[in-house]
C-alpha cells in the first residue's frame, strides 16, 4: 500500500461518523471481518479523535512557539541596535570600532555628486 499523506476530507470523515452511528444501531450487523466491526469502527473514531486533538494542541504549541520567537528576535535586535549606538558613543563614528560592528565608518561613506540642473 502507498504511503498515504493526504488526510481524508472533513466532509467525508462526517459522513463515515453517520455510518458509524447508523451501524450501532444494527443490532443484527455482524460483519465476517471482525475489522469491520462496530466496536473496531468505534476504536478507531476514538484513536481519530485523540489525533485530532493531539494535532490541536500541536498547533497551538507552535503558534505560541512562533510567537515567542517572534518577540525573542526582536528584542536581540533592539538590543544589539542599542549596543552599535553605544560603540559609536564610545569610540566615535570614524574608529575602526565602527567596522567591527558591521557599521560604515565616517571617513568611507560616499561623498555627495553634485547635480547638473537640467534646462
Amino acid at each position: 500500500m502507498a504511503r498515504r499523506t493526504i488526510a481524508v476530507p472533513h466532509v467525508t470523515l462526517t459522513a463515515d461518523h453517520e455510518t458509524v452511528k447508523a451501524l450501532q444501531g444494527m443490532i443484527d450487523y455482524q460483519p465476517l471481518n471482525p475489522a469491520y466491526s462496530s466496536t473496531q469502527l468505534m476504536q478507531l473514531q476514538a484513536t481519530l479523535t485523540q489525533a485530532e486533538q493531539a494535532e490541536k494542541e500541536a498547533e497551538v504549541a507552535l503558534a505560541q512557539a512562533r510567537a515567542i520567537r517572534a518577540e525573542t528576535t526582536h528584542t536581540y535586535h533592539d538590543a544589539v541596535v542599542g549596543a552599535r549606538a553605544h560603540v559609536v558613543a564610545q569610540y566615535g563614528p570614524d574608529s575602526a570600532a565602527i567596522s567591527l560592528v558591521g557599521l560604515t565608518r565616517k571617513s568611507e561613506r560616499k561623498r555627495p555628486i553634485k547635480r547638473q540642473a537640467t534646462t
